[in-house]
């Protein structure tokens, strides 16, 4: 199950970004389309892997981010419909250059206090 590695990969994260003694309340992460993350899976294994630790009751917050794509040939900007054909609507060209929806970026770390706390990680895992 590639969802429970990446929760382990965002705990870490997470982890490292809350000071010591500060309840987390949300956890805000963006997902792209590219990673084939399944929001409820990750969701049972966020909750399975928090249960019994500091984090337990921590929200995880997920957005699918959609694969945004450019034609390398004339330009056009397009979300396919299907990610396995990525023939440009515009001029037919298959050499696209996807700018959106890969990686995984966490967000947000909402604590107790209620500042928010930022960490992003460019275009990577969790």
């Amino acid at each position: 199950m590639h969802e429970m590695s990446v929760v382990e990969s965002l705990v870490d994260q997470v982890r490292a970004h809350v000071p010591d003694g500060s309840e987390v309340i949300e956890i805000h992460l963006e997902v792209g389309a590219l990673e084939h993350l399944d929001a409820d899976i990750m969701q049972l294994a966020w909750e399975s892997y928090i249960l019994d630790s500091e984090l337990a009751g921590a929200a995880l917050i997920i957005e699918r981010v959609p694969m945004g794509v450019r034609c390398g040939v004339c330009g056009q900007d397009y979300e396919p419909e299907d990610m396995a054909c990525l023939i440009c609507p515009n001029c037919g060209d298959v050499r696209p250059e996807v700018y959106r929806g890969k990686g995984i970026v966490l967000q947000c770390i909402e604590i107790e206090d209620g500042r928010p706390s930022t960490a992003t990680m460019s275009e990577g895992k969790a």
